[in-house]
């Protein structure tokens, strides 16, 4: 039967809670009703969903209240609202673009068994600053979801005063546990969760315990941080270069044995590359050679926009020898100082005394309130609403530069920032020092370099950015490549 132009949406029940008396306001109630429906495949993908005008009348909710909830699933990326045409379900529900797949062949797998004389310039990342915006967005976190992390709850904080943990808050650790395993396709327990400040504790305490003889083999170019991390706590580092499908396994030199490796597998910092999965299975092989433990730094892996993320290294580590590290600032706000990795049974008494040796343990308040976060699903609805948000933003950046044929882009296709590639006569450092002038933040890709050359190119973070800001950067940056083009046009040649 039809109506208008489009088909009437199919007749949805009432939801029995609606019937009863509820701790949710409709609003939640309804939200998660549909979001069922959605991803338990009851609404299928392209389905018509009823007019909220119908809906409202078959409830007996207010129409408005109905508004709201399909602006909320539209904003989580389960539905597509259009004018005049009504809404539909996505063709890819959100979470297929958040959390890890298993293949069958990992299935299978997994039940068989630069120059510390030179350092780069230090820029420090910061939101709505165009293009060094490669931080989430605090402004998309609501504000009673920011109190929420802020404020855990009277019962929650009576129990932690009697009770501690080195490791962190053991019910933050379940529910960490609980998300890595849909999401990162992990699976461990609680006791192999440590709580930690964010990604830079994580590599201070693995350096401190592999001790000032290690040798550490890292990404070239790769994480600057990481990298004086391991220098100041004396390791020795040997450069690996990178190239499409990540960190070059081998040339890792059997000649040239390493304690650890540390990779960025998701989303290669600085160059965006994701390491395929035969690259991830050939690096577990090296290191299981060499004896050597692998360092998983998993940046950016929350942000997907075109397929699901791949499993991380850990999830296939069936020799317990890699080190999964995790990051809570990269998703809520830099400043909220929350993360956690999940360590091989025979290190973590060795990081535990570390910890106690050095009093590094992360504040209780903060781990309670974040595991309210987690456990009322605060935390995913978060990530959805967020990466539909920065698919946007890169959208509209990359529309707009690609208004010059010419540039190149890479690294778009996860994270929070790509690679935009300059001519190849363009000296980078020289450009990003021009692009200041027109109050923009620019980092060449050669400040992340140690050995290894790589082309002129500069990293465009776009994520804290709004979309009038990333109109106007954009111009800006396409007449500065363009002011450069024609100067080295003119130069005469001979």
């Amino acid at each position: 039967m039809t109506r208008g132009k489009r088909p009437v949406g199919l007749d949805l029940v009432l939801p029995f809670e609606l019937t009863e008396h509820s701790l949710s306001t409709k609003h939640q109630l309804l939200c998660r009703f549909l979001e069922h429906l959605i991803s338990s495949g009851r609404l299928q993908s392209g389905e018509a969903l009823p007019s909220t005008r119908t809906l409202a009348q078959r409830w007996g909710v207010s129409r408005g209240t109905l508004e709201t909830v399909f602006d909320q699933l539209r904003e989580e990326g389960f539905i597509i609202r259009k004018r005049g045409a009504g809404s539909v379900v996505c063709a890819t529900l959100p979470d297929n673009l958040i959390a890890a797949a298993r293949t069958k062949e990992l299935q299978v797998e997994l039940d068989t068994h630069r120059s510390s004389d030179s350092p780069a310039p230090i820029t420090y990342l910061q939101p709505y600053v165009p293009f060094i915006a490669r931080l989430a967005d605090p402004g998309l976190l609501e504000e009673k979801d920011v109190k929420s992390l802020c404020t855990p709850s009277a019962k929650d904080l009576a129990t932690a005063v009697s009770a501690s943990s080195l490791g962190g808050d053991e019910n933050l650790r379940k529910s960490i546990c609980d998300h890595i395993q849909i999401y990162r396709g992990i699976d461990c327990s609680p006791q192999d969760i440590v709580i930690t400040h964010g990604i830079r504790h994580c590599l201070d305490l693995i350096s401190r315990v592999l001790g000032k003889e290690a040798v550490v083999a890292m990404e070239d170019p790769g994480y600057y941080w990481a990298r004086r991390i391991f220098n100041c706590s004396g390791n020795t580092i040997i450069d690996i270069p990178v190239d499409d499908a990540g960190l070059i396994v081998e040339a890792l030199s059997p000649a040239s044995p390493v304690q650890a490796i540390y990779v960025t597998p998701s989303h290669q910092a600085p160059l965006g590359v994701c390491m395929s999965m035969a690259r991830r299975k050939a690096l577990l092989a090296s290191a299981t050679a060499a004896n050597a433990i692998i360092i998983e730094d998993d940046y950016d892996s929350e942000y997907n926009y075109g397929s699901a993320p791949l499993p991380a290294i850990k999830s296939i580590d069936t020799n317990d020898r890699v080190i999964f590290c995790g990051s809570f600032n990269k998703t809520l706000f830099s400043n909220f100082r929350l993360g956690f990795m999940v360590i091989p049974k025979h290190l973590q008494k060795k990081v535990i005394n570390l910890i106690e040796d050095t009093g590094q343990t992360p504040g209780i308040l903060g781990q309670l309130a974040l595991n309210q976060f987690l456990c009322t699903g605060k935390y995913v609805r978060h990530l959805r609403i967020s990466r539909q948000t920065y698919q946007h933003r890169r959208d509209l950046l990359i529309s707009k530069l690609r208004e010059n044929p010419d540039l190149q882009i890479s690294g778009e296709q996860s994270g929070l920032h790509f690679v935009l590639w300059l001519p190849a006569d363009i000296d980078e450092r020289e450009f990003c020092v021009r692009a200041a002038l027109f109050n923009l933040c620019l980092q060449p890709v050669s400040a992340f370099t140690s050995s290894h050359a790589v082309k002129p190119g500069v990293l465009i973070g776009y994520a804290a950015l709004t979309d009038t800001q990333i109109n106007q950067a954009a111009a800006c940056l396409l007449d500065l490549v363009k002011s450069f083009t024609q100067c080295i046009e003119r130069v005469p040649i001979g």
